[in-house]
């Protein structure tokens, strides 16, 4: 019984200590930058309220206004080959199922 406790407390402390290196909500925009560097990239605030996304090399802070609102990990992974021959054209999704049609030029 002493184990099911263990469990989500390791998840929570796992949680924590990994999301600690980003930029936390609500932190304003001059302390990002103040204590993460500079961004490698800053996108121009869309809509209104205004948001704002600076880019880093593995993560992605979001404002609002002039605080942090997300910050999100980038996971990098191989993408998975996908045979096109084992697709057939003319399947259906079913009701719960989306379709995507990406073509790539080479």
């Amino acid at each position: 019984m002493k184990n099911w406790f263990l469990v989500p407390a390791l998840l929570v402390a796992f949680t924590t200590t990994h999301a600690a290196d980003l930029p936390p909500q609500g932190m304003s925009m001059a302390k990002v930058q103040q204590n993460y560097g500079v961004p490698v990239s800053k996108l121009k605030a869309v809509g209104h309220p205004p948001i704002t996304r600076w880019v880093y090399s593995d993560y992605t802070v979001v404002f609002e206004y002039k605080h942090v609102v997300q910050s999100v990990r980038m996971v990098k992974e191989d993408a998975p080959v996908v045979n096109n021959a084992a697709i057939p054209n003319d399947a259906t999704p079913a009701a719960n199922e989306a379709t995507l049609n990406v073509e790539v030029q080479q």
